[in-house]
């Protein structure tokens, strides 16, 4: 998270492994703890368009594992990478 936040308004390219984010995103939503990724992923059906993460039901909100973790851990501005019914009502959370 905080080397994309670097890299992001840097314009320096860098997605970081899939199965490295994949976990990330999975811990973000299990629980509040480092982030308020529970309480952002909380009846939204969010879906990966890059690897295998998936979780919860409700209104879709897709994207790359990336976006997904980076939303849900609080940068609003990584909701402009999101898609899905279900992006409005993350953007209010976050």
């Amino acid at each position: 998270m905080h080397g994309q936040d670097v890299r992001t308004p840097l314009a320096i390219p860098r997605v970081p492994p899939v199965a490295a984010t994949t976990a990330v995103a999975r811990f973000f939503v299990a629980r509040d703890f480092t982030v308020p990724g529970r309480s952002v992923a909380r009846g939204l059906r969010l879906e990966a368009t890059d690897g295998p993460f998936a979780h919860g039901d409700g209104p879709v909100v897709r994207g790359s594992t990336l976006a997904l973790v980076m939303a849900l851990s609080g940068r609003p501005a990584f909701c402009d990478d999101l898609s899905g019914e279900g992006v409005v009502r993350m953007r209010e959370r976050v």
